[in-house]
């Protein structure tokens, strides 16, 4: 099997991270990888912050928990509003995927390719990597919005379409469970 195939199928999320930083080269190998992934018409809306600070990771949770409580219907308020949530499951690294949508009508799916590349850069280098979504869901919130456009640099404008902890995993790698999904061939 080539080395592609091997990290696609040895990728799997990270709950559990070492406290020990990603060195800053390997942490830029993986922005590097998602912005390289496609985009429709290579329009490339990805935006990537990167946060390697305790802190400020520290607060960008408990700003997070303060726009869930804000909301009505937010499907994360029970998840979220609990005590020991965190957004980054303790990785000393977190970065926030957007985009500028007035750029693009595909900045979803563009975030997803390079949320994707990230995971398997990330693991081929040995690092764990878990997809966080809560972010998304209060994007809109403008007192949310403050918070990221002053203390991360966040681009105004833009929207947040996924989020990831990275770091060295605390333990063995989870290893895949059976695919429950299939293909349709026709020739």
């Amino acid at each position: 099997m080539n080395e592609v195939m091997q990290t696609i199928k040895q990728r799997r999320s990270v709950r559990k991270y070492q406290a020990r930083q990603i060195p800053q080269e390997e942490c830029r190998n993986i922005v590097e990888a998602g912005l390289y992934g496609p985009t429709g018409m290579n329009r490339q809306p990805v935006h990537i912050t990167v946060v390697r600070n305790k802190e400020l990771i520290d607060r960008v949770t408990l700003e997070l928990k303060a726009a869930v409580a804000r909301m009505s219907g937010n499907p994360y308020k029970d998840y979220v509003g609990s005590g020991t949530y965190s957004v980054n499951f303790g990785a000393p690294t977190f970065m926030i995927v957007s985009a500028d949508v007035s750029r693009t009508g595909t900045a979803e799916p563009d975030c997803a390719c390079a949320l994707e590349n990230m995971f398997l850069a990330a693991r081929s280098l040995e690092i764990g990597s878990c997809w966080v979504h809560q972010l998304g869901s209060v994007g809109g919130d403008a007192g949310f919005q403050a918070f990221l456009q002053k203390e991360l640099a966040f681009p105004a404008g833009n929207v947040i379409f996924g989020c990831a902890a990275f770091g060295y995993p605390e333990g063995d790698f989870p290893k895949a469970p059976p695919r429950r999904g299939g293909s349709n061939w026709v020739e």
